[in-house]
This record gives structure tokens, C-alpha cells and sequence, in this order.
């Protein structure tokens, strides 16, 4: 991934023609289930998030309307993210992925989808304990809606005084762990 952040980084290099070798790549370590032997261990996790600011840049920098490379890395995402049989892992790439994408994809994606997350990690973190590595995939996604909603619900919470219901309404439909 660094080797891939150094080729987008040089500006003498014309990456345009080589896209379908590193996108694939940069992708499978955003949702592939299993990174590395031990992940109870070794940290996997910050390769997600790397990979997916990396994939973001990628589509800020080379997506158009003839390639549509955020729309199709979007559609990817979402649809990982909507099965109810995905693992912990991929769905943590999924958001950090989706997240990474701005502000509007958040919105619209993202926000949605919280009170579906937030009853699933609740299911998790509340049940019988099935497996360590679930209850960790539960609390880092939880960790990264948090963080990754956050400047949205400080926006909603700013523009309830003018419009209260609004507001009251999106709040409403958070997740249970949502500190907002």
C-alpha cells in the first residue's frame, strides 16, 4: 500500500493506464475478511483505514464520468455492507471506505444505515459471547461510525434551534451507541 501511495504521490508518473492493476489491490485490503494470520494481534486494522484513504484519493484523482471509478468502488462498498452474512472485518472496510469518500456519501450511505449497525454490534456486544474476534470487529465499527458520523450529528445538533423536528427526527434514527 505505501508502494502504491508513492506512485500516486509522484506527479511525473501517468497512473491513468494502470488503475485496473491497482485498484483491485487496494481494494482487497480494504474487505478482504483476513489480512494477516493472527488478527486478534496484529493490527489490521490500520492497513483498512491506509487502504482506504488511499482509495479515496485514487477516486478524487481519477474518477470521471467515463470510468466512473467512485460510483463503481461506491456500489462495491454498499453492497458488502447491505449483506447480513458479512464478516466484522469487511464491514469495518466497507464504512472506513465509504466514510473516506466525503461528507455527502456519508449522508447519504452511511447515516441510513445506523440504527441497522447499532442493533447488529448491540446483538454482539449484549449476546453470549460467540467469539473474542467478533466482540472487537463489533467495538472497532462501532468506534468508526462514531467517529466517522460525528461531524454530521454536530451538524444537526447546531441546526436544531431553527429547526427542531428536523433535527429530532435524524437524532432519533442513530444508533443506541451514539453519543450525540
Amino acid at each position: 500500500m505505501r508502494m502504491v501511495k508513492a506512485l500516486m504521490d509522484n506527479p511525473t508518473l501517468y497512473l491513468e493506464k494502470y488503475l485496473h492493476e491497482l485498484i483491485p489491490a487496494v481494494v482487497t485490503c480494504i474487505v478482504s475478511k483476513q489480512l494477516c494470520l493472527r488478527p486478534d494481534v496484529d493490527n489490521h486494522w490500520a492497513l483498512r483505514d491506509f487502504a482506504a484513504r488511499l482509495m479515496a484519493q485514487s477516486c478524487k484523482t481519477f474518477s470521471t464520468t467515463t470510468n466512473n471509478i467512485q460510483s463503481r468502488i461506491t456500489k462495491t462498498f454498499t453492497k458488502a455492507l447491505l449483506d447480513d452474512k458479512t464478516q466484522w472485518t469487511t464491514r469495518y472496510g466497507c464504512i472506513a471506505g465509504l466514510a473516506e469518500l466525503g461528507h455527502d456519501v456519508i449522508k447519504t450511505l452511511i447515516i441510513p444505515r445506523l440504527s441497522v449497525e447499532g442493533a447488529r454490534i448491540k446483538a454482539v456486544m449484549d449476546g453470549p459471547v460467540v467469539s473474542n474476534i467478533d466482540k472487537i470487529g463489533a467495538d472497532h465499527v462501532q468506534s468508526l461510525l462514531l467517529v466517522s458520523t460525528s461531524q454530521q450529528h454536530k451538524s444537526v445538533i447546531q441546526m436544531s434551534s431553527s429547526f427542531n423536528y428536523v433535527a429530532v427526527i435524524f437524532v432519533r434514527g442513530c444508533s443506541p451507541y451514539c453519543i450525540c
